[in-house]
């Protein structure tokens, strides 16, 4: 019974996770590959995201499926072990620095869940409330 809760904490904590970069990454997709979106939006079936981001998202939903530390850890960012390549390090960071100032305006709910955790391990971390590097 405990195994199963366990299980299911985690399955819900990769999917979401997964979710977050999917919403982060379109965010990202649909203001900077624009020339695919506008054939994107008149493609019956076609999907929303470019190649190229489609393949970051590829990549990153690979990782969150195979990391062992999900259970404790908080961030990719926190990690203790850096499993991305660099190249699509740099690229995650790009999106994320573009699209995590956006998301309150187009995902204000997960947004919000974001920064509480952030605030959080912060608090847990360093034993007081720092907002630095959050807002």
């Amino acid at each position: 019974m405990c195994l199963k809760k366990t299980n299911d904490k985690l399955y819900k904590k990769r999917e979401n996770e997964k979710r977050v970069m999917f919403y982060m990454i379109n965010l990202y997709c649909k203001h900077h590959h624009k020339d695919y979106q506008k054939i994107c939006l008149k493609t019956f079936g076609s999907k929303p995201l470019c190649k190229e981001c489609e393949e970051i998202y590829n990549y990153s939903t690979d990782r969150t499926d195979k990391c062992i530390f999900i259970e404790t850890k908080t961030f990719c960012s926190a990690c203790p072990r850096q499993c991305y390549k660099i190249n699509i390090k740099n690229k995650v960071k790009q999106i994320m620095s573009f699209s995590g100032k956006i998301m309150l305006i187009y995902h204000p709910i997960i947004a919000l869940k974001h920064i509480f955790v952030m605030i959080k391990h912060n608090f847990i971390k360093n034993k007081k409330l720092d907002f630095k590097g959050i807002i």
